[in-house]
């Protein structure tokens, strides 16, 4: 009796991870504070619409680049994900590093982004009550940068972790919420870049 009951306990001792609790909680208040800056950006751009008071603004190519930058490394953290799980673990670190590569380049080209948006003339804080649009696209895309730098850090523990052989298929936890939180920003990004892009 007991012998059957024992691979349950040990699945809902998993399903209970304090490390994986913290990681969806954390995951669902971002999304409600990205839901909020979403929704304040709406109320203010029919507002301004309606008052003729709202800059259009075309987003700079950096961001197009960008999208396409954190979807391949969603595809190399998963590849790392399923090597540990093969416990192929000399690929997990190579893989890993492909993720911290394609996240730095994305992390730049959001930088080159901002910068030419203020090329443009358009500022965090600007002087027009309609460029408060550009304000919005600073808030949405930079709060979003910073949950990317975090993950960041997150992936070179991952790495750490990796390269001194303590990934492995009987030991999956921690990269596991590596790999769901990087998932998570990817699909965050590709949601907010399709918001900001449509809306404007």
């Amino acid at each position: 009796m007991n012998s059957i009951n024992t691979p349950a306990i040990n699945a809902e001792k998993k399903q209970l991870n304090p490390k994986t609790f913290v990681v969806w909680l954390f995951i669902v208040a971002s999304t409600m504070l990205f839901l909020a800056f979403s929704s304040a950006y709406w109320v203010h751009r029919q507002d301004g619409i309606g008052n003729n008071a709202w800059v259009m603004i075309k987003l700079p190519w950096h961001f197009w680049l960008s999208s396409a930058f954190i979807i391949l490394s969603s595809f190399t953290m998963e590849a790392a994900y399923r090597n540990a799980k093969k416990d192929d673990v000399f690929k997990v670190p190579a893989y890993i590093s492909f993720t911290i590569l394609l996240a730095g380049a994305f992390s730049l080209l959001q930088i080159l982004g901002f910068q030419q948006l203020m090329n443009m003339g358009y500022f965090f804080s600007n002087k027009m009550p309609g460029e408060i649009s550009v304000s919005f696209i600073y808030v949405i895309a930079g709060v979003h940068l910073l949950h990317i730098l975090g993950g960041i850090i997150l992936l070179l523990v991952t790495l750490s972790k990796a390269v001194n052989l303590k990934i492995h298929r009987k030991e999956l936890v921690f990269i596991n919420i590596c790999k769901t939180y990087w998932h998570f920003l990817g699909i965050l990004w590709i949601f907010l870049f399709l918001f900001l892009y449509f809306a404007n």
